[in-house]
C-alpha cells in the first residue's frame, strides 16, 4: 500500500544558519526534501543569515539565550511569548490534514512555548532528539559538574537534588521549571509522541525518563566520509580531534592524553577552551573551524581520530566520517557508537573519563602500523551500515512523514484542551 505524501512540510529549529548539529540537519532536510517535490516552511528563531534553507522562511529575528541579558533570557527561555504567536499564526494560516511539523531543536532560542502552538496538530508533529532535552533537563544526561554520565532518573527527587549544571544550582531550577513546562504543553508521558532518535541505545535513556515509546522510530543521521578516497592511515602520525572545545567534550582530556601518549595532536574546531589549551597544551596544533573542503586537506594527514566527551554521545557524527574514510576512531565506552564500531573492527574504546586510559589506546595505535592498517580496510569495508547517506535518509524521513499521515487520518481522540494561563505566569515569574 502506498503512504500518503505530505503536501508541505513546516521545518522548525532554533536557528537558520548552519552551526552545528541539529541546524546542519535541519537545513539539509530542507533541500532534500524541496528537491523531491515537497514543498517547506522553515521556522526559525534566529535572524536571516546568508542564503535563507527555504523560499518561506520565517526568522523571529531572536538571540541565543547565551547571548542575551539575564532576565531577559530567563524569562524568554521559559516562555517566548514571540514563537508561541508566530508559530500559532503559521499554524492558524496553512494548515493542511497532511501537512507536517517538523521539530528539529528549541532550546537554545524558541522556548517551550512553540509546544503550545503545535499541541492542536500534535498528531503530525515530528520530535528529533539530535539530543536529550526531551527526557533530561539539562539535555545530556551528563553530570557538568563532574563531567560524567549521569545515571539518575530524570526530574526524580535525587536528580532535583543534584547540582549538575554547568553554571549553578539556579540554572538547574531554571532548566527543570522549564522541563515541566514543555511536559506541560506537550505531554510526553501520557500521549505517545512522535519522536525520533539517532541510535537505538538512545531508547534507553528514553525509557528511564518514563516517556511514552509507541512512537518512538531509529533513524540515523546522514554522513557524508570527511575524505573521497582512503589515505593510507598506517603512513601518517597525527591524532586528531574534531569538535567544540566545551568542557563536556573532553577536549583537555585529549590534549592531555596525546602529552602523556607522546604523540602529535591536530584540533579541527573552536570554542571556549581554546585559550585553556594555547595556555597550558602549546605543542596541540588548533586549527578552528573549517569548510569540509578545507577540511580535506587537513584531515587527510590523520592516523586516527579522537572522540574524548564525556557525557553519552547519541550518534557522534565526527566519528562516522572519519570511519567511512578509511580512519580509526578511539571513542569513550560511554557513546553510543562504542560497541558496534569496535565490534567492526573500526576503532577501539576506552574508560570514558580516564585520561590514562585514552592515552594507552592512543599509544597502541601510535606504536602498530599493522593494526591502524587493518582498522582502516575495516573501516571501507563494514562501515556502511552505521548510517544513512544523504538519500536514504530522505527517503526516511518521508517515509515517517506517511506512516505519521496514515495514523492521523484514522479514528482517534482529540487531543486534551490546554489551559492558557499557565505560560503568561510563567513568563511573568522566571525563575533566577
Amino acid at each position: 500500500m502506498t503512504l500518503p505524501r505530505p503536501d508541505r512540510v513546516v521545518i522548525i529549529n532554533d536557528r537558520s544558519v548552519k552551526v552545528g548539529g541539529a541546524s546542519n540537519l535541519a537545513i539539509l532536510s530542507a533541500d532534500l526534501l524541496q528537491r523531491a517535490g515537497i514543498p517547506v516552511a522553515y521556522f526559525a528563531g534566529d535572524a536571516p543569515g546568508g542564503d535563507p534553507p527555504a523560499p518561506d522562511t520565517i526568522n523571529l529575528n531572536g538571540q541565543p539565550l547565551t547571548q542575551q541579558g539575564r532576565m531577559s533570557a530567563l524569562a524568554g527561555g521559559l516562555y517566548s511569548r514571540s514563537a508561541y504567536t508566530a508559530l500559532q499564526g503559521l499554524i492558524a494560516r496553512g494548515d493542511t490534514p497532511a501537512t507536517i511539523y517538523h521539530v528539529h531543536g528549541w532550546s537554545k532560542i524558541l522556548s517551550p512555548s512553540i509546544f503550545r502552538a503545535l499541541w492542536p496538530v500534535r498528531e503530525r508533529v515530528v520530535l528529533h532528539a539530535h539530543d536529550y532535552f526531551l527526557s533530561c533537563p539539562n539535555g545530556g544526561f551528563a553530570n557538568y559538574r563532574k563531567n560524567d554520565v549521569c545515571h539518575l532518573t530524570p526530574m526524580s527527587m535525587q536528580c532535583m537534588m543534584t547540582q549538575c549544571d554547568k553554571r549553578g544550582y539556579h540554572e538547574k531550577v531554571w532548566r527543570s521549571a522549564r522541563h515541566l513546562l514543555r511536559e506541560h504543553f506537550y505531554p510526553t508521558r501520557q500521549t505517545p509522541a512522535n519522536i525520533v532518535i539517532v541510535h537505538q541505545r538512545m531508547r534507553d535513556y528514553f525509557d528511564r525518563s518514563g516517556m511514552g515509546s509507541d512512537n518512538i522510530e531509529i533513524i540515523r543521521n546522514p554522513v557524508e566520509p570527511f575524505l573521497k578516497q582512503p589515505m593510507a592511515p598506517w603512513n601518517k602520525h597525527d591524532f586528531f580531534f574534531v569538535g567544540r572545545l566545551e568542557p563536556e567534550k573532553g577536549f583537555e582530556d585529549a590534549a592531555m592524553a596525546a602529552r602523556l601518549a607522546g604523540v602529535d595532536l591536530h584540533i579541527i574546531g573552536d570554542g571556549a577552551g581554546r585559550a585553556l589549551l594555547e595556555r597550558h597544551y602549546p605543542e596541540v596544533v588548533i586549527h578552528g573551524w573549517k569548510s569540509k573542503e578545507e577540511m580535506r586537506g587537513i584531515i587527510a594527514g590523520a592516523r586516527a581520530l579522537v572522540v574524548s566527551s564525556r557525557v553519552p554521545e547519541p550518534f557522534g557524527l565526527a566519528a562516522l566520517e572519519a570511519v567511512t574514510s578509511g580512519i580509526p576512531v578511539i571513542l569513550p565506552d560511554a557513546a553510543l557508537l562504542s560497541q558496534e564500531i569496535a565490534e567492526l573492527g573500526c576503532g577501539v574504546t576506552f574508560q570514558s573519563g580516564k585520561v590514562e586510559s585514552l592515552a594507552a589506546a592512543m599509544r597502541r595505535l601510535a606504536s602498530d602500523n599493522m593494526l591502524i592498517r587493518l582498522m582502516s580496510v575495516n573501516c571501507i569495508r563494514r562501515s556502511s551500515g552505521l548510517a544513512h547517506t544523504p538519500a536514504s535518509w530522505r527517503d526516511a524521513l518521508i517515509s515517517l512523514y506517511g506512516r505519521i499521515l496514515e495514523r492521523a487520518a484514522s479514528p482517534r481522540t482529540a487531543p486534551t484542551a490546554i489551559e492558557d494561563d499557565y505560560p503568561e505566569t510563567a513568563e511573568q515569574s522566571p525563575i533566577g
